[in-house]
């Protein structure tokens, strides 16, 4: 299975859980899931066995946290971003490109929104998590685009 999967389908806006060997998938946005949801959803049905056996290890996947393996314990943003992070989560994607900062231009607003939402889900633990530039870049898109 592809690395990043479940925690793509979880940006989206679905909860994945195990009911039995059977893997549920809840759409949780008052809109209808993006185009790119059947292609992934396609990807998890061809993959289900290992898909069982990662949400049978870690119960359910959300977008602010990641489940450590080797310490077992879950990575949260702290309280204090979680108001930032729902801002960017329910923004919309910006349509055309633009300066994030005056010697920063996103070419393709909608990869660049993608992977700020991975690192989202995988939580404080992501690389630019651990350093603080996520929060940083997050807080400079609400001051542009808000």
């Amino acid at each position: 299975m592809r690395m990043g999967l479940l925690s793509e389908l979880s940006v989206i806006g679905y909860d994945i859980f195990l009911q039995g060997e059977n893997i549920r998938l809840q759409y949780q946005k008052p809109d209808t899931p993006p185009e790119t949801a059947r292609r992934l959803i396609d990807e998890l049905k061809r993959c289900k066995a290992e898909a069982v056996n990662i949400l049978k290890t870690s119960n359910t996947i959300t977008p602010a946290e990641k489940t450590q393996p080797e310490t077992n314990t879950k990575a949260v943003w702290p309280p204090d971003a979680h108001e930032l992070i729902n801002w960017f989560m329910e923004l919309e994607t910006p349509a055309e490109p633009f300066y994030l900062e005056s010697h920063i231009y996103v070419h393709d607003p909608e990869k660049f929104f993608v992977s700020l939402r991975q690192e989202i889900a995988i939580g404080p633990a992501s690389p630019r998590g651990r350093n603080g530039v996520l929060l940083h870049d997050l807080n400079i898109l609400r001051k542009n685009l808000h």
